[in-house]
């Protein structure tokens, strides 16, 4: 018989985790509790604005993600990021400061100081940190290794404009982890990046192409698509409320309207966010009371996205890159705002301009939470002390996610050592999604196959 597998939430991990079940033979119910999938993946055409409601971009470094794209049939729909969203800006002196590309160009850079510049190039002589099972957070690493401008103009308005997040309190080797890696492996990042180029093996095979992009219909193509290749039931509007241990099987219990259903399966993958996760009634299966209470506790940073459009000639600055971005030391109420019309063609009317604008994050989540009208004050302040404007926005639109981005703080190993604790004591029943895996989307698609791959063996030995 084929094996029923039941994928617990249709955001992307859940799409394209199904999609890989499928390929593998293995027939598919997918729940989500809202009446769409895709999760913050929604993308909205609004008075001639293309609003993205969450991400607004998709990184391909792979050829598994380039393939799944062809597979999909969205090769001509993709959209590549015009070649000036190459460059970034980042706020210092309370100005927009283009981020260096090239060693000359970071010569001359005003973004960091001459004595951050040469902190930065000592980079090699600072010893290691060898303090074995210590999870240092990624502000201490940083810091320790290329100094506190680098912490504070570079890698804060990073993670702050990427993953809403405070690097202080931020996990280094759960969220930077290629960074660590080479620090244990040769006590130097330059060292370590050296290193591991001359022992890299010529391939006979080309790399993928590195693009950023997105689709003529903004992100939600991408989660549109994957549903539209299911062959099995999706059930819309279906919160699933517990999990039952039956003799050789799994019962979902969910929640259709008012009334209370049950589908048997052979085994669940669940994309659920943790809070979700923490709320599920089970019965027949009895999982460790603090590895639940652990999952549980995941922070997740609020984040508020604010889209404005002006007249072109309303904006002073050329807005001629991907956007910028607002250290914290800069006292600024907002992470960043991205320059979405410069990114893509499209996202505005005619001589029009989209800008999408970010508040909150684990930096200021109290700001994330305050009324559309305060919001939007803050964000008007920040952009006018930044890019110059000349009138009031033309269009505003805002979309809310109280619990946006899951953070990967400081001990995170616990936490992935909870959730290997819950599905041992629940076999069949297998964690994924952003609260497990990570947080960046090529990443998040590319770990279908792994999940695929730990159902086929479990049901091999069932």
């Amino acid at each position: 018989m084929t094996p029923h597998i039941a994928v617990l939430g249709a955001g992307i991990s859940g799409l394209s985790i199904a999609y890989a079940l499928e390929q593998a033979g293995m027939r598919v119910t997918l729940f989500e509790a809202n009446e769409r999938v895709g999760g913050p993946l929604r993308s909205s055409r609004i008075e001639g604005y293309l609003v993205e409601h969450g991400p607004h971009t998709l990184f391909q470094r792979s050829a598994a993600l380039a393939s799944l794209l062809s597979e999909l049939g969205l090769d001509d729909a993709i959209v590549d990021a015009r070649e000036s969203a190459s460059r970034r800006y980042v706020v210092r002196y309370g100005r927009p400061l283009v981020l260096p590309q090239s060693p000359a160009a970071f010569l001359k850079s005003e973004l960091l100081s001459t004595s951050a510049k040469l902190r930065l190039l000592a980079e090699p002589l600072i010893p290691g940190f060898d303090r074995e099972g210590v999870d240092e957070s990624l502000a201490n690493f940083v810091e320790r290794r290329l100094g506190r401008e680098v912490l504070d103009y570079l890698l804060d308005p990073f993670v702050g404009g990427t993953y809403a997040g405070d690097p202080r309190q931020m996990s280094a080797r759960h969220t930077f982890g290629m960074l660590k890696e080479l620090e244990d492996e040769a006590g130097s990042l330059v060292l370590g990046a050296i290193k591991r180029k001359l022992q890299s093996p010529d391939s006979d095979t080309p790399p993928a192409k590195k693009r950023l992009l997105s689709f003529t219909g903004g992100l939600q193509t991408l989660t549109d698509a994957l549903a539209s290749k299911l062959n099995g039931e999706l059930k819309l509007g279906a919160p699933v409320t517990g999990l039952r241990r039956d003799e050789g099987s799994w019962r979902v219990l969910y929640r259709r309207g008012k009334s209370n259903a049950g589908v048997s399966v052979d085994a669940v993958v669940s994309t659920l966010p943790s809070y979700a996760v923490a709320d599920l009634r089970l019965k027949g299966v009895t999982p460790p009371e603090p590895a639940l209470k652990r999952v549980a506790k995941i922070t997740f940073a609020p984040c508020t996205l604010v889209s404005t459009g002006f007249k072109r000639g309303d904006v002073a600055h050329p807005l001629d890159g991907f956007g910028v971005l607002a250290p914290r030391v800069e006292e600024m109420h907002t992470l960043g705002s991205l320059f979405v019309s410069s990114m893509f063609p499209e996202r505005a009317p005619e001589g029009r301009v989209n800008l999408t604008t970010f508040v909150g994050g684990a930096r200021q989540p109290e700001l994330a939470l305050l009324d559309d009208d305060a919001v939007l004050e803050l964000v008007k302040f920040d952009l006018n002390r930044i890019l110059g404007l000349r009138a009031e926005p033309e269009f505003v639109h805002i979309s809310r996610w109280e619990r946006a981005i899951p953070q990967f703080e400081v001990g995170h190993q616990l936490v992935l050592d909870a959730y290997s604790e819950i599905e041992a004591a629940m076999p069949g029943v297998f964690f994924a999604g952003n609260t497990r895996d990570t947080v960046a989307l090529p990443a998040l698609l590319d770990a279908r196959h792994a999940h695929a791959a730990r159902v086929t063996d479990f049901l091999h030995h069932a």
